[in-house]
């Protein structure tokens, strides 16, 4: 209990500090992190709202909560491929929990995330939408935190002993945000049955269904996501667990 509680308060105070360092000298401060999801909205809602998004009830909210879930889980991904490289210094020299540095980017751009969930509600009220919402949010974001957080275990890991992981996620993440249905719908077909493997795809209709659509997600869509989630935090945690002895090493 006390090791879990050690490695949570270094955690949160790593994230703290790297939020505000990324913030320091700037302007807009926070508002940086709206920017990008706000107009990739925008520029998807331009092109796909008279096409795609026709047959899609509420499409500008369907549209605006998968692109701040996926940004989410792209960005801290991202940031944690690199972690143990990142900080080689502290890993080389200080015997402390490494998994902490994974833990500190998902608590970090969670900070983030809210200041977008905010925005996605706001937005939400002008289509009549109630904040009950939010209620359901916070089960539904525990949940992918923690699929995320046993991903970026896993590509951390990985980066270590395989520089080149960096360049095929990047690779892959793009083909991902295409493949899950963020500015389109599916419900039948080769896509559809792709998406089946896509862990991301049961967390963001899970949580169109219950917030946007005000109805209780198909079963096989929460058991889906209870499965991804605890398969990726086993599998991710395991697999840091072997591996990070060798991290100072090779880094």
């Amino acid at each position: 209990m006390g090791k879990l509680k050690n490695f949570w308060q270094l955690s949160l105070a790593l994230a703290k500090t790297q939020f505000k360092l990324r913030n320091e000298g700037s302007y807009l401060g926070i508002l940086w992190y709206l920017l990008n999801p706000l107009l990739m909205f925008i520029l998807l809602l331009f092109i796909f709202s008279s096409s795609l998004g026709s047959a899609v009830p509420n499409y500008p909210l369907y549209l605006l909560l998968g692109v701040v879930m996926f940004n989410f889980f792209q960005q801290i991904t991202s940031f944690s491929i690199r972690t143990m490289d990142e900080n080689r210094l502290i890993v080389k020299s200080i015997n402390f929990s490494r998994e902490s540095l994974v833990a500190s980017n998902v608590l970090r751009t969670l900070f983030a995330h809210l200041f977008e969930i905010v925005l996605f509600f706001i937005i939400a009220l002008f289509f009549g939408v109630s904040l009950k919402g939010i209620i359901f949010y916070i089960p539904i974001l525990l949940l992918f935190s923690i699929f995320i957080y046993g991903a970026s275990l896993i590509l951390s890991s990985l980066y270590v002993y395989f520089i080149d992981i960096e360049n095929i996620w990047l690779f892959f993440s793009r083909l991902l945000f295409f493949a899950t249905p963020i500015f389109y719908s599916v419900s039948s077909g080769k896509l559809f049955i792709l998406n089946l493997f896509n862990p991301v795809y049961y967390f963001i209709t899970i949580a169109r269904e219950l917030i946007i659509y005000n109805r209780l997600p198909e079963f096989w869509l929460i058991f889906g996501s209870l499965i991804y989630s605890l398969a990726f935090f086993v599998v991710g945690s395991s697999m840091f667990s072997k591996m990070k002895d060798k991290f100072a090493e090779l880094i």
